[in-house]
């Protein structure tokens, strides 16, 4: 028998008996599709390759097993590779942790994957699926990405065994207690969560419908929804009381195109929904406020703005906002640096910046939702807006002032006549409004800093 004929032998019993991460990874990817980088190399614990999702080359690794010097090789190699070619990463995180015989070289693998990481990060999208155990040190390469998402069942998320530890209630917990609904929820490390490992890669694949290739693209589909389309439903729209929330994902859907509204982290920080939509085929993302602004809202919205302005997705702002949590647990937590950190996110990001008040935008916590005081180029208002400095109760009580002065210097006309806001639409032209303001910006140029830009912000 020559070479050639043992690798071919070689090669057709690895294609008749697939490992469970060759599987997963045939799963995510375009059919047969997927191209595997080092086959070989089978003690490392990891499949590397490249294939199409959606048509689109993306680059991707599958763990299963300890990790070891040569399985960080070969996935900061398949890096190397995504970061020259301008491809996103998709790592599928199931490993027992590090191959513990080899000591401190261990902390030397890491450290080389996670350098690629962050060479990766604001250049390449990055995606982690968590479809078994992700701990200790390991557990920080998740978090380096840009999107997590995670399976609801059979999978683990910690950097310190949970069972070193006692709970709250002086029992120790066990690792099932740091899960998908824990991370998604509390925590906010975790994105999406799919019921399943197939959920899992279908929100990956739908996710990086959504995402440019990298850095340098702006993320265009062809459209199919009229882009003069209006929904007059808007025009009655709001509650008739000024306490009772708003549907945001009514409205959302009624302007995205076709109505799809790609939610992310949905079940951390429910003030703020945040998510993908397109108008006229453009990537967009929105914020919405759903709620008073505290520490969680204001990290988990100014992260995503970070990874919007990294790879050149506009931001929609959607503001119905009346104040903060009035919490002491808030102020304890940093709700002044994090409400920092969203001013900065904004005011930092140069990509098309829209913002459009639907009901209130009282105080300084209108002011970090996108204002036009911290540099959105476009501020639209509808007509039930209330731009004011203070809420009606509290103003007319420290002034003096009657009620109906307050209506009058809060009146959406009134910040239009100072500047704070660009024009006052028609609800139920909300839609094309938006269109047409991000068919001006598409030229839009603003220096960025000179640091490299990352779509992670510490």
């Amino acid at each position: 028998m020559t070479r050639i004929d043992k690798v071919n032998e070689l090669i057709a019993r690895r294609q008749e008996k697939r490992s469970k991460e060759r599987i997963r990874l045939d799963k995510l990817f375009d059919e047969n599709s997927f191209v595997e980088i080092g086959a070989h190399n089978t003690e490392a614990g990891v499949v590397t390759g490249y294939g199409t999702i959606n048509g689109v080359l993306v680059y991707a690794f599958s763990q299963d097993g300890a990790v070891n010097v040569a399985h960080a090789t070969k996935i900061a190699n398949l890096y190397s590779l995504a970061i020259k070619m301008g491809n996103p990463v998709v790592g599928i995180m199931d490993s027992k942790g590090v191959a513990m015989t080899q000591g401190l070289d261990m902390l030397e693998a890491f450290g080389i994957i996670m350098q690629k990481q962050a060479q990766a990060s604001g250049v390449i999208p990055q995606i982690s699926i968590i479809a078994g155990d992700c701990m200790g040190v390991g557990s920080f390469m998740p978090v380096l990405a840009d999107f997590v998402i995670m399976t609801k069942t059979n999978s683990t998320l910690f950097m310190q065994s949970p069972s070193v530890f006692a709970g709250l209630d002086g029992k120790a917990n066990t690792p099932s207690d740091l899960n998908a609904s824990r991370h998604a929820g509390k925590t906010g490390l975790v994105h999406m969560v799919g019921e399943t490992e197939e959920e899992c890669f279908a929100l990956t694949r739908k996710l990086l419908g959504f995402l440019p290739e990298n850095n340098l693209e702006i993320p265009m589909v062809q459209a199919t929804d009229d882009l003069n389309r209006l929904d007059p439903k808007l025009n009655e729209f709001l509650p008739e009381d000024n306490e009772t929330p708003i549907d945001m994902h009514y409205l959302i859907n009624s302007i995205a195109d076709n109505g799809e509204f790609f939610e992310i982290h949905g079940d951390y920080a429910q003030n703020i929904i945040e998510g993908f939509v397109r108008f006229d085929g453009m990537t967009t993302g929105i914020i919405a406020n759903n709620g008073l602004m505290n520490v969680a809202g204001a990290l988990k919205a100014g992260e995503f703005v970070n990874i919007c302005d990294a790879f050149n997705i506009p931001i929609v702002t959607l503001t119905d906002i009346a104040g903060y949590e009035r919490k002491l647990s808030e102020e304890l937590n940093g709700i002044e640096k994090y409400g920092a950190k969203l001013i900065y996110s904004f005011a930092n990001a140069t990509v098309p910046k829209i913002n459009i008040i639907i009901r209130n935008a009282i105080g300084n916590s209108y002011m970090l939702m996108n204002s036009k005081h911290i540099g959105a180029d476009i501020v639209y208002a509808w007509p039930s807006a209330c731009v004011a400095l203070m809420d009606k109760k509290a103003y007319t009580a420290i002034t003096k002032t009657s009620a109906e002065e307050y209506d009058e210097l809060s009146s959406p006309y009134t910040a239009e006549k100072m500047g704070y806001i660009d024009s006052l639409l028609v609800p139920s032209n909300t839609r094309k409004r938006i269109i047409v303001a991000l068919e001006m910006l598409m030229t839009k140029r603003e220096n960025k800093s000179a640091r490299k830009h990352s779509s992670i912000e510490f």
